[in-house]
């Protein structure tokens, strides 16, 4: 029994020992590992730097070395024939950029919104707010929310002394309540004094709420319904609450000249649709609290449906609302349709002028996912976020890039947003891993400043950002829950 004791102990023992050495061995390798960690950590941004730079001389020498396509070449084709072929714009065999006029020679004024004048706190309550936008006359900010409302602010109430002024403006504001998440929203446009007081809200759930957005409104209920449809049933696009896609909403804008809200879904799909004859009348089968049946109803008519094969991202006006431009996911140009012309399509691409050679013709490494034309020179430039730590500035129809725009990041699960101010010569971009908007001088293709919370800016990442076109006032909304009003200091 004795030497059994004995023996048990020292097995025992043997496997404390051999645990222990087992616990040493395991931690000096996690060490071990953990250092290696770091070593590929700071290798894997060394790359990424190296990559953006090879990106911008691949870029450059694309530019400075295009040929013409080994067809042409070898057959001894003439390099200056016309610029379309089979119906679809292509890029130039020949190098232009000598001929051409650079609008952004100079660098800025200085002179752009960097002051964060209103600050307006859970604008949405405890859900984050997701987008915004200024009426046309800017007098009213516009934001949608996680909390599935659209809320609707007079932020220049909170520019009255007092530390309250900015709750209260909060508190006054008008909540919407849609259904769904609201991921974008466009007002109506105002042209020569006339205009619709509605916004438009495109949700989660693949519906865009038209919503009465006057101040003077006296109903019940602020979302439109459409004249003369009276089921859920989707027909041409439309139901009984309106507008109405197959997946969630991902851009909303109008026309700047017409009636027209231009809506692009997830499910690959464009859909145009007239706005008219909007009627805050009494309706036999909505009561408000007092009894009182007051909703209001608008005409809404599809006039063009577009079908792509991949989820539609970006699209915006063009030539005073007579062009939409969009990028669909996975190709390598942008579609500009001709509305005058029965939606004629012509592609650009966005590998530069040289795309004329045949080479990264059909490829990019890039998804543009924000796209907004210059407030001046008629819409002369496109600005483009992409999901690849890059901003583009591209001549609107051409394949001529101007400028490239780094020192940010965005990668793919993002979501990069672009603005210009009002003057033309700067950017406004937000950054994936930073609490702050970034501000790019065009001319010189730098960052010349952060609006960080160092400078009064938001303490969570920017989700959206909107610039007027009239005047130096832009707004944006964060995951901190609160949205800004950026004016321009003295």
């Amino acid at each position: 029994i004795f030497l059994n004791n004995q023996r048990n102990s020292s097995m025992d023992l043997l496997r404390d020992i051999g645990q222990a050495d087992q616990l040493t061995s395991a931690r000096e390798e996690n060490r071990v590992l953990q250092e290696k960690v770091k070593e590929l950590t700071v290798r894997v941004h060394e790359l990424l730097a190296e990559n953006q730079s090879l990106k911008a001389e691949v870029e450059l020498y694309r530019r400075e070395c295009a040929l013409p396509t080994f067809s042409k070449l070898t057959l001894g084709g003439n390099h200056n024939d016309d610029n379309i072929v089979g119906g679809e714009a292509k890029g130039s065999f020949i190098d232009t950029m000598d001929d051409e006029i650079d609008d952004f020679v100079t660098s800025g004024n200085g002179l752009y919104p960097d002051d964060p004048a209103v600050t307006l706190p859970q604008i949405h309550g405890h859900s984050n707010p997701l987008c915004c936008v200024l009426h046309p006359d800017d007098s009213t900010l516009a934001t949608g929310g996680a909390d599935s409302c659209l809320n609707l602010c007079r932020w220049g109430s909170a520019l009255a002394p007092g530390d309250e002024s900015s709750v209260k403006a909060v508190n006054d504001a008008i909540n919407i309540s849609c259904g769904a998440p609201v991921i974008c929203a466009s007002f109506a446009q105002v042209n020569q004094g006339r205009g619709l007081p509605i916004v438009a809200a495109g949700c989660m759930d693949g519906s865009v709420r038209l919503v009465h957005c006057g101040f003077d409104f006296c109903g019940s209920e602020r979302i439109l319904k459409p004249e003369s449809v009276g089921s859920e049933r989707v027909v041409n696009g439309i139901n009984e609450r309106g507008i109405r896609h197959g997946k969630y909403v991902k851009n909303v804008v109008w026309s700047p000249n017409a009636p027209i809200v231009a809506t692009a879904s997830a499910d690959g799909t464009v859909q145009l649709t007239k706005v008219g004859n909007m009627d805050c009348v009494m309706s036999d089968d909505d009561d408000d609290d007092d009894g009182n049946n007051n909703h209001g109803t608008v005409s809404m008519e599809v006039i063009q449906s577009m079908h792509f094969d991949g989820p539609v991202e970006s699209i915006c006006f063009l030539d005073d609302g007579d062009t939409l431009c969009c990028y669909v996911r996975g190709t390598s140009y942008l579609s500009y349709f001709d509305l005058k012309d029965g939606c004629k399509q012509t592609k650009m691409s966005l590998n530069g002028e040289s795309a004329g050679t045949g080479c990264f013709d059909e490829h990019v490494s890039f998804a543009v996912l924000s796209l907004n034309p210059s407030p001046n020179n008629g819409g002369k430039y496109l600005a483009a976020a992409t999901d690849t730590s890059r901003n583009i500035i591209l001549e609107t129809r051409s394949e001529r890039i101007v400028r490239n725009l780094y020192g940010h990041k965005n990668d793919g699960f993002s979501n990069p947003k672009i603005a210009w101010s009002s003057s033309g010569q700067y950017l406004y971009g937000n950054a994936q891993d930073e609490s702050c908007v970034c501000v790019w001088d065009i001319a010189s293709s730098s960052i010349v400043k952060r609006l960080d919370v160092g400078m009064g800016g938001h303490s969570g990442f920017v989700r959206d950002i909107y610039s007027s076109r009239n005047t130096d006032t832009v707004a944006t909304v964060s995951f901190d829950k609160s949205a800004k009003v950026w004016l321009r200091g003295l």
